[in-house]
C-alpha cells in the first residue's frame, strides 16, 4: 500500500470517528431538553398549587381555586398575577366564565377554578371584592337578603363593625347570628370577612374564608 493510500484511509477513519462523537453529542443534548422540558412542566403543575390559598389545593386530586388579578386574557390561555408573578395558565376546553361577567376584566380580581388533573382553567368569575360596590355589597338576593363583604374592624356580643370603601358599618347581630371562621387561625379582627344580611339589616352570618385575605 502507498503513502497515498495510507494517508486516505487515515483521514476516513478520523473524520467516522469524529461523526460518531458528534452523533453522541446530539443524542445526549436532545435528552438533556427532554428532561428539562419535562422538570419544567413539573415545576408549572406544582406551582399553581402552591400559589393557591384554597384549603383544597393541598389535597392530592382536588379540584382548587386560584385568586389573582387578571393581567391578560387570549382564547387558549390566562395569565394572572399571584403575589407578584404572572402565572400562564391554559383553558380546558370546557373552559367558561360566570354568565353575568363582565366583558372588559383587565386588572380585576378574579377566582379561576383549576382542573388538578390536568391543571388547566375551568371557569372564570369575578372575586366577592371585584364585584363589591362601595358599601361592600356583592350579591343581592331577590328576597331583600345581600352579601357584603369588608375588613373586621369591632366585633361585641351585639354588633359586627366593617370597613369598606365609604367608611365604617355597624350592623346589629340577628338572634341566630353564627360565625364560620374554620379555615383560620387566630383573632378574625381586621381579616377580611363575609357577612350574610338580612333584609331587616340584621346580621345572620359571619365568614372569614382564607381566599379574600
Amino acid at each position: 500500500m502507498n503513502k497515498k493510500m495510507v494517508v486516505l484511509c487515515i483521514s476516513l477513519a478520523g473524520a467516522l470517528a469524529t461523526g460518531s462523537l458528534a452523533g453522541c453529542s446530539n443524542q445526549n443534548d436532545s435528552s438533556q431538553n427532554t428532561s428539562q422540558s419535562k422538570n419544567s412542566s413539573s415545576e408549572n403543575k406544582s406551582n399553581l398549587q402552591q400559589y393557591s390559598k384554597d384549603p383544597d389545593s393541598k389535597q392530592q386530586g382536588e379540584d382548587f381555586d386560584l385568586i389573582g388579578t387578571l393581567d391578560k386574557e387570549t382564547n387558549d390561555e390566562l395569565t394572572l398575577v399571584i403575589d407578584g408573578k404572572k402565572v400562564k395558565i391554559p383553558k380546558s376546553k370546557s373552559f367558561k366564565k360566570e354568565k353575568d361577567t363582565p366583558k372588559d376584566i383587565d386588572g380585576k380580581q378574579v377566582n379561576v377554578e383549576i382542573d388538578a388533573k390536568n391543571n388547566n382553567a375551568e371557569s372564570l368569575e369575578l372575586t366577592p371584592q371585584a364585584k363589591a360596590d362601595s358599601n361592600g355589597i356583592y350579591e343581592k338576593d331577590a328576597d331583600g337578603e345581600y352579601s357584603i363583604i369588608g375588613k373586621l374592624i369591632n366585633e361585641t356580643d351585639n354588633d359586627v363593625t366593617i370597613e369598606v370603601s365609604s367608611g365604617k358599618k355597624t350592623y346589629k347581630k340577628s338572634k341566630d347570628f353564627e360565625q364560620d371562621d374554620d379555615n383560620t387561625s387566630g383573632d378574625s379582627k381586621n381579616k377580611v370577612v363575609r357577612l350574610e344580611v338580612k333584609k331587616n339589616d340584621e346580621v345572620e352570618s359571619l365568614e372569614v374564608d382564607p381566599e379574600d385575605q
